[in-house]
């Protein structure tokens, strides 16, 4: 049997007091902080539990009190702003409901004047809403206003626009000519007042394309383009290419005519001088890599993440060269392949695209002739053909069945042609239908000129003038006559318009939030600014802002205002508010006569009759306005039910976004609400167990203390 010694029963009651006390310290710690641990060694498994839910809150606390809340107040903003937006436009609906009667007074057409001023100015206010200094309306600019506010920064900004209109655009328009104002003084009192009596108004009906912006600069280029059938003889379904023929205004000797392609997502375009010489071409696949072929063949991508290897061997004469483009996977993107005849001097070639299209190429000399497109669509030019001036470069386009899709044709103004001014001209041949396409700038006097003659002897102005769009750019308009209107109409046509701007108005939008543009204002190329909102098929880029609200769910919390007002409405406004001063104006100017009739300033025969004359016309136009105001108006009242139509969509569409917003905040909430009580299970302890367990530990403290008091009282005698 082993003997207990006292020494051994003190260190072994030591112990035992020592781990009590750790006990009750523990517990003690446990008590005043109310949690399990304290470090991660006191409980590891509860540490990296603790870890996992602390991460997981603190996402949910980062989309629950930030992101959301943010979000929320962003679209606040945005609803409050289109409902007042809505609220302006049914004003303006009403305000042409009004006009568009015939019971107007001259008070009336005051206050709808005024009305239409403050609501213009009102419109775009709300559309300038910001949030946190951020514009809501603006898409990825939003340190920029949708409309500008500066009245200075406005008067000095300088645009290239690009606009793209389409046949459903084009509109009839009444313009009048020989209008008049009051006369002057010196004017009837000239004794030959009545051998130069004026001219009588009349109203000419015209076509017009409205551009987005008046008090233009110049205009830079034109482009005219319309769809072309390719399918097949007896083929089922509709494959489709669109031609295109590019005036430069500025250098006529550089039209461009373009075909492209459109099949599987991917597009092929072709480009040709006005010698039918190819100038470049591309091929787009469903990937957005855009293979480049220059004018002499050349093949590169404008993509500089794509790898190129380029691999070449000669067998009996013939170079056969082939390239391989891949993305940063190892895909292969595209696979170009160039044969060249060592002997012969000629080249063939093809590209094929990750979806298999393939594009072949001929060359004659250095220069491409033939091109075999992706719908094997055959491209040939006349580059055989010397081209003089005046000579027309031909472009044919023959179906893979053997049958011709389509001629195009493109010539250079004759320089010594200046009988009409500035004009250039493009031809188009397709199904038969052959157009020679004039371009004639005009200013506001030239135009009222050409009105005048137009008034004169219409059936002369008019054959003069059929195949030529007049560009006026103090109004900003594209006019022409119901042929040319028709034409565009029947090719269902677009027409791509480029031109500058200099100075805009307080108020006006700016062109980056409808357009392709370039900001020109800083005098340094190297400053402008390009903004690029449509893509080359003429899709809208969405700039969408994009908030995480919740764990793999993003949701677009803007709105931009090209979804929610069309670029036409300012114009609308301002043409209506041009419309009823010009009203107003007319009816002045009778009354104006009318006095100088009745007054004693003017009393011989010769004056009294020229007055009488006058007030005649003045009539006469005054019954014109009067018409075309109540007309107009009474056409915009579909135009602003559209507009208003629109916000009561976005306004719906916010509405549904907020609707989901609300989802995902009160999903967020149960979630915190259950992750904050499994990890308050996880860590926090029950004040009252730690009562208990701190009193049951603090007893057996005491009592291995009071223990180990009477083991240090006993000695030898207590064992004899």
């Amino acid at each position: 049997m082993m003997r207990i010694t006292n020494g051994m029963m003190m260190n072994t009651t030591k112990l035992n007091i020592n781990s009590n006390k750790v006990s009750v310290d523990r517990l003690n710690t446990q008590m005043s902080t109310q949690k399990k641990i304290t470090k991660p060694s006191d409980n590891p498994l509860i540490a990296i539990k603790s870890l996992r839910l602390s991460t997981t809150l603190s996402q949910i606390n980062q989309y629950y009190g930030n992101n959301i809340k943010d979000a929320q107040s962003w679209m606040d903003v945005t609803e409050t702003a289109l409902t007042n937006m809505k609220d302006i436009l049914t004003d303006a609906y009403r305000l042409c409901v009004n006009g568009s009667t015939d019971t107007l007074s001259d008070e009336d057409r005051g206050t709808i004047l005024k009305q239409l001023k403050g609501l213009s100015s009102q419109l775009y206010a709300e559309a300038n809403a910001d949030y946190a200094d951020r514009t809501v309306f603006s898409g990825y600019k939003t340190n920029s206003t949708v409309a500008f506010i500066d009245a200075y920064e406005a008067s000095v900004a300088t645009y290239e626009i690009s606009e793209q209109l389409d046949a459903r655009d084009i509109e009839s328009y009444a313009y009048y000519a020989n209008m008049l104002d009051t006369p002057l003084s010196s004017e009837i009192e000239d004794p030959n007042a009545m051998n130069n009596l004026l001219k009588t108004p009349e109203e000419l009906n015209l076509k017009r394309l409205r551009l987005s912006y008046n008090k233009q600069t110049e205009l830079n280029s034109f482009k005219y383009t319309y769809r072309v059938d390719t399918s097949e003889a007896g083929a089922s379904g509709t494959t489709y290419g669109t031609a295109g023929l590019t005036t430069n205004i500025g250098d006529p000797s550089t039209q461009e005519f373009e075909w492209r392609s459109h099949i599987k997502d991917c597009a092929f375009s072709y480009t040709a001088d006005e010698n039918g010489q190819m100038t470049g071409a591309s091929l787009t696949d469903m990937n957005g890599y855009e293979f480049l072929i220059s004018k002499d063949g050349r093949f590169s991508v404008s993509d500089t993440s794509l790898t190129q290897k380029i691999r070449s061997t000669t067998v009996s004469g013939i170079k056969t060269t082939t390239y391989t483009f891949t993305d940063p996977t190892g895909q292969t993107m595209f696979t170009a392949q160039e044969n060249e005849d060592t002997v012969n001097g000629t080249k063939t070639a093809y590209v094929v695209d990750s979806q298999g299209n393939k594009v072949s190429l001929v060359y004659n000399g250095t220069q491409i002739k033939t091109v075999i497109d992706v719908q094997k669509n055959e491209i040939n030019t006349n580059l055989d053909v010397t081209v003089g001036a005046g000579d027309a470069a031909t472009i044919t386009v023959t179906k893979s069945d053997g049958n011709p899709a389509m001629t195009a044709k493109t010539a250079p103004v004759d320089p010594a042609d200046t009988s009409k001014g500035k004009s250039y001209s493009v031809f188009t041949e397709d199904k038969q239908l052959t157009t020679e396409l004039k371009i004639q700038t005009m200013t506001q006097a030239e135009f009222e000129a050409h009105l005048s003659a137009m008034a004169d002897d219409p059936a002369t102005v008019q054959e003069n003038y059929k195949n030529t769009l007049i560009y006026l750019p103090d109004s900003g308009e594209l006019v022409m006559g119901n042929e040319l209107a028709e034409i565009f109409v029947s090719e269902a046509a677009t027409l791509d318009v480029n031109y500058d701007k200099s100075g805009f108005e307080k108020g006006e939008t700016r062109p980056e939030m409808y357009f392709n543009c370039i900001n020109k204002t800083d005098i340094s190329p190297a400053n402008h600014i390009n903004y690029v909102n449509y893509d080359k098929d003429g899709n809208w880029i969405a700039q969408n802002i994009n908030y995480a609200v919740a764990a793999n769910q993003d949701m677009t919390i803007n709105t931009q205002i090209h979804d929610v007002i069309d670029a036409d409405c300012y114009r609308d406004m301002v043409e209506l508010t041009d419309l009823v001063q010009s009203t107003i104006d007319a009816h002045t100017t009778v009354a104006n006569i009318e006095q100088m009739l009745a007054s004693t300033d003017f009393t011989s025969d010769t004056e009294q009759n020229y007055l009488k004359d006058c007030l005649e016309k003045a009539k006469k136009q005054m019954a014109y306005t009067d018409d075309k105001l109540q007309k107009v108006f009474g056409t915009q009242i579909s135009h602003f039910e559209s507009y208003l139509q629109q916000v009561n969509l976005t306004i719906t569409d916010v509405g549904t976004r907020g609707d989901q917003l609300s989802l995902a905040e009160n999903r967020i909430s149960n979630q915190k609400t259950t992750f904050t009580e499994l990890k308050s299970n996880n860590e926090d302890e029950e004040l009252s167990d730690v009562t208990i367990d701190y009193t049951a530990a603090f007893t057996a403290f005491q009592a291995s203390l009071q223990a180990a008091g009477k083991i240090d009282d006993m000695s030898l005698l207590d064992y004899l």
